[in-house]
């Protein structure tokens, strides 16, 4: 009778370890925003496409405070607002810092 007194105890510490231990689980993985995925994939100029916009409306909604810039070319530059360029031909609209921040410059007009 002993024996199995002394067993119970450590059988119930045991379960009870398994039990903590199969109940441990991470945490279920969070969908990417675009931003992350874009900048995961390793967008080509470093400004991912959920950071341009096809509307200058849609660009300020992302940041609001900051200017928003045309990008054009392939050259990694943009147009801020009044210059002649700026909206016209192939490109999107951008938040200015964070296309600094990806390696764009102004074209300076």
């Amino acid at each position: 009778m002993k024996l199995s007194s002394i067993a119970k105890p450590g059988l119930t510490l045991g379960l009870l370890v398994a039990a903590t231990l199969g109940m441990q689980t991470t945490a279920p993985a969070q969908p990417m925003s675009p931003s992350a995925r874009s900048e995961e994939e390793g967008a080509t100029t470093g400004l991912g496409s959920s950071h341009r916009f096809r509307t200058a409306a849609e660009a300020a909604n992302h940041c609001p405070g900051d200017t928003i810039v045309w990008l054009s070319g392939p050259k990694l530059v943009y147009y801020l607002p009044g210059a002649a360029k700026y909206g016209k031909g192939v490109g999107q609209y951008a938040c200015q810092m964070e296309a600094d921040g990806a390696g764009f410059h102004s074209a300076g007009g």
